[in-house]
């Protein structure tokens, strides 16, 4: 495949940005090039990869961009100069050396596709995303699916999924945006833009796959403000049904099931299933947290 691009985006975390790109360096498949998507962090991620990484173009954009606006940014560019593909790469995704190689080959096997790697735990190894998938009726924007390949799935080029889940090692060809646009970054800045975009995709009948021999180790040193709610007192609770760095914000939450909710206009329905759920695991997990440390 030519014209390859590879996005990344980083909102001061150069840290894991650094090993991100170290990684692809190991790739054995070399035909790509690497966008940098610097936005609102301080001046050492434009500093260091001037000196570390100078393969590395660097595109610059606010803070207020967040994931979906800054993947954008970074789409376009890829699109203006021929792209033919693009791999969307958060900094804390960490490519294997036969990655990149792999994916290149099932997309060009398999056009008009978007493909996904399988994520596993950066320091365990265990896989936290094979085969995801929504259930919005009862007010789940996503379930995680298996988590162990089995020796079928390890014997299968390409698993047939319902859900990719982030940007985390996701190679799109250029056609599907021709057909379904790029990320809703105005309606879902941060949270929620890739659910969106990929049940788009799906109904507009682009298949979704994932890639049983296609890995991205995932570092979660940095993760959502929601993602340990028992550690959260009530106050940073409610905070996390606000804030634009929660991936339980409501604002996002609405916005997601009223456009994906498989009954038209009972939306409301699914988002309240989902925030007392919500509600409950708080809950749980808080006393659960506090009684650990009493």
């Amino acid at each position: 495949m030519n014209a390859l691009h590879i996005i990344i985006t980083d909102f001061n975390g150069y840290a894991q940005t650094r090993i991100c790109l170290e990684a692809l360096r190991k790739s054995r498949y070399r035909e790509f090039n690497i966008l940098v998507v610097d936005h609102g962090t301080t001046n050492e991620t434009r500093d260091k990869l001037a000196v570390e990484f100078p393969e590395v173009i660097r595109l610059t954009g606010s803070a207020d961009r967040w994931w979906a606006g800054a993947t954008n940014l970074g789409i376009r560019y890829a699109l203006d100069r021929g792209a033919e593909a693009v791999i969307l790469l958060n900094n804390d995704c960490y490519v294997t050396s036969d990655t990149l190689g792999t994916l290149v080959k099932l997309a060009n096997d398999n056009p008009d596709s978007i493909i996904a790697s399988i994520q596993r735990d950066w320091q365990s190894g265990r896989p936290i995303s094979i085969s995801s998938r929504t259930f919005l009726l009862l007010g789940f924007p996503s379930l995680s699916g298996p988590r162990e390949l089995t020796p079928a799935m390890e014997n299968s080029e390409l698993l047939a999924v319902k859900l990719i889940v982030g940007g985390r090692g996701v190679i799109i060809p250029s056609s599907v945006f021709t057909k379904i646009g790029l990320f809703d970054e105005k309606r879902l800045p941060h949270y929620g833009a890739d659910h969106d975009f990929y049940l788009q995709a799906s109904k507009r009948h682009i298949p979704l796959y994932s890639a049983p021999r296609a890995f991205v180790e995932i570092d979660n040193t940095r993760t959502s403000l929601a993602n340990n709610p028992g550690a959260l007192n009530f106050s940073g609770f409610l905070q996390s049904l606000h804030s634009i760095r929660s991936h339980r914000n409501l604002r996002d939450v609405t916005t997601l099931f009223k456009a994906h909710y498989p009954i038209p206009y009972l939306y409301p329905l699914g988002v309240t299933l989902y925030t007392v759920r919500y509600l409950l695991v708080y809950l749980l997990k808080r006393a659960l947290f506090l009684s650990s440390r009493s």
